[in-house]
């Protein structure tokens, strides 16, 4: 007979609240699938709800033990059971962490994790489409600490091939898949024109800089603000802007406001940094009417390198400031 493992993980996870701004006159995306202010997610009971199978006696490295488990996560899971749809404290708790466990994993044996799954929901669209909207909820809500473009990708893939879709989400699954597609990381940033205070019209490609941070902002939010003053205030930048001289610019902010108010902007910008800094705005909104960029939400930051190659995509402070400190 087989014997079952479990896992339980203790977790209350707050987010989604006060981490950005949308601001009203730019096109974003709003799918209201994932437009949740605040996930509260908690498991206090260690009776085995959600059963794991042994891992076999031969595996005994823990590497393989994680992908083993990755594989055979969900062998045990009722999927026909639309019952647990409604019990968050088993699916979506499991759930939670199961992708914790993808981080842990080679992203090719993710890919193949995220397939079998997701193959395993089909038994019943209800499911499936449950299941597909807590991989949005955790892996492309602006806001959410599982954010991963890259492991939301084969997820993409995989629902545009399904016939169990509700009617109306493949067009929003496909909007989603040609936007997480554009600027992924490794890959050359688009070109864009960026228009100064003086009206000056420059292309993002041609600015010089060993390192260049894209910080789509709005100086009206309040995110943003914040955002900013964190920025002028690292010291881990300030170590890195302090190597910026006449002949050689190591790292520059690109600020570029992405909106139409464009009197909005000139009547902040006294007040944004300059030194080190490029205040810009995007004259006719090209960047958001061509959807140029994935802005889920503002405030978002980009890190390039010299060739404009992405290296961090809609990414935060600390893990730019964590790039660097490796690099140096």
């Amino acid at each position: 007979m087989n014997s079952y493992r479990f896992i339980s993980i203790v977790m209350i996870i707050t987010v989604f609240a006060f981490n950005s701004c949308i601001s009203h006159d730019s096109k974003r995306n709003d799918n209201n699938s994932s437009n949740k202010s605040e996930i509260s997610i908690k498991t206090e009971s260690l009776d085995p709800v959600f059963p794991l199978p042994d891992i076999p006696s031969m595996i005994t490295s823990k590497d393989e033990s994680m992908v083993f488990l990755s594989k055979h996560y969900w062998d045990l899971f009722p999927f026909a059971d639309t019952t647990l749809i409604s019990q968050p404290d088993i699916t979506e708790q499991g759930f939670v962490d199961y992708i914790q466990l993808l981080n842990d994993i080679n992203y090719s044996h993710a890919v193949n994790s995220i397939d079998i799954m997701l193959n395993k929901a089909e038994v019943n669209a209800d499911m499936y489409n449950y299941i597909v909207s807590l991989f949005e909820k955790y892996f492309y809500h602006p806001n959410s600490p599982f954010r991963d473009d890259e492991l939301y990708i084969p997820v993409l893939s995989n629902v545009m091939s399904s016939d169990l879709l509700r009617d109306g989400d493949k067009e929003i699954y496909a909007f989603q898949q040609s936007m997480i597609l554009k600027n992924r990381v490794n890959t050359v940033s688009t070109d864009f024109v960026y228009t100064l205070a003086n009206g000056d019209n420059k292309n993002m490609h041609d600015l010089n800089s060993d390192y260049l941070i894209l910080l789509f902002s709005n100086p009206n939010c309040s995110s943003c603000a914040t955002l900013t003053h964190e920025l002028v205030n690292s010291n881990t930048l300030k170590s890195i802007f302090a190597l910026n001289s006449d002949t050689k610019n190591m790292l520059t902010v690109l600020s570029i406001y992405p909106d139409s108010n464009i009197q909005e902007w000139r009547e902040a910008l006294p007040n944004m940094p300059k030194k080190n800094w490029i205040n810009s705005y995007d004259n006719d909104s090209q960047v958001t009417n061509k959807r140029l960029y994935d802005i889920k939400a503002i405030p978002t930051l980009y890190l390039l390198d010299r060739d404009k190659k992405v290296i961090l995509k809609d990414t935060s402070l600390e893990e730019i400031e964590n790039y660097f400190m490796k690099v140096r």
